[in-house]
């Protein structure tokens, strides 16, 4: 578990916020990780992971990157299932704090399967995966010409 989280911790989502309430009954909570793990995913795919996490888990992201892991087994056994200022780069957070709570859900629902009772229905699948990563790739490419970050 990630215990090194700072006093000025910045959350930009955390699975606790989604079951309860709404969340599907016929669910576990691990369709809660779904969404926000792909996006860890995709950080650390890209090499956006904070130096902390890089050095105290090293293994857990290489087989993330490996295909061996998904971001929602990472956010699980190395974030306590939130995200954090302290789980990205200077870049990462820079990304996140101007994208995640602005723009990810939405994006992540218009990318959703209209049939599915909800998103959380979504399944945790490398074909999701993938096509999100897609999506993100052209946000956060945008976002770096609209900073003027090369």
């Amino acid at each position: 578990m990630n215990t090194a989280k700072n006093k000025s911790e910045l959350k930009y989502d955390d699975v606790d916020w989604h079951v309860g309430g709404d969340f599907p009954e016929d669910l576990d909570v691990h369709a809660a990780r779904t969404h926000i793990g792909i996006f860890l995913g995709w950080a650390v795919t890209r090499g956006l992971e904070s130096e902390m996490l890089r050095s105290t888990y090293p293994d857990t992201l290489e087989a993330l990157r490996n295909g061996k892991l998904k971001g929602s087994d990472v956010l699980m056994q190395c974030c306590d299932d939130k995200i954090t200022n302290d789980d990205f780069s200077d870049i990462g957070n820079s990304f996140a704090k101007d994208y995640y709570e602005a723009n990810y859900l939405d994006d992540y629902v218009d990318l959703s399967d209209d049939n599915l009772f909800s998103i959380y229905h979504e399944p945790d699948t490398q074909e999701k995966f993938n096509k999100i990563c897609d999506l993100l790739d052209k946000r956060y490419s945008d976002w770096k010409t609209k900073n003027g970050i090369t």
